[in-house]
């Protein structure tokens, strides 16, 4: 009964994920596809990402966002779960994300001709923005995790003065 609660609670966890990642996926894919289209209006005749339907991005394409997003969700889950990896730190683990992030963008992008792969431009700049990003995010994670490190030291000191205090 535990193992398919903990199934459950691991397939729950996929499916809420996936819908974080589909949304700010579509967002960034959005934004992106207007930029491009502003710019460059050539790119929307080879690459299915900036190839937009009479109002917007093509249905096709936002099942294939869909898709990504379940398998990085899915990515997420079980690098940051304790179902795998438990010992492994939180940098290792962001590192690891990184990289299948990359990999599975890069299969998409093969596989359904998102972007041009085959020009070393945007492919230096797509790579640059990314780092940018996941270093902007796991250094706001860190920040985060060592204010919040302070807080509770302070507590727990307060508590034990407290306890000493009252004994």
């Amino acid at each position: 009964m535990d193992k398919e609660q903990n199934t459950e609670s691991l397939l729950i966890k996929i499916l809420k994920n996936s819908v974080i990642i589909f949304s700010l996926s579509v967002l960034v894919f959005s934004v992106a596809g207007m930029t491009f289209k502003q710019y460059d209006p050539v790119i929307q005749k080879g690459y299915s990402m900036f190839a937009f339907a009479p109002i917007g991005i093509a249905y096709v394409t936002i099942l294939q966002i869909a898709g990504f997003s379940f398998i990085l969700a899915a990515i997420t889950v079980f690098v940051f779960s304790d179902y795998f990896f438990r010992e492994m730190r939180f940098l290792w683990r962001s590192f690891i994300l990184f990289l299948a992030t990359i990999l599975v963008f890069l299969a998409f992008a093969l596989i359904f001709k998102w972007v041009p792969v085959n020009e070393p431009v945007f492919m230096l700049t797509f790579f640059l923005f990314t780092i940018v990003c996941y270093s902007i995010s796991i250094g706001l994670t860190f920040l985060k995790i060592k204010l919040e490190r302070k807080k509770y030291d302070k507590l727990l000191a307060n508590y034990r003065k407290n306890i000493i205090i009252n004994s």
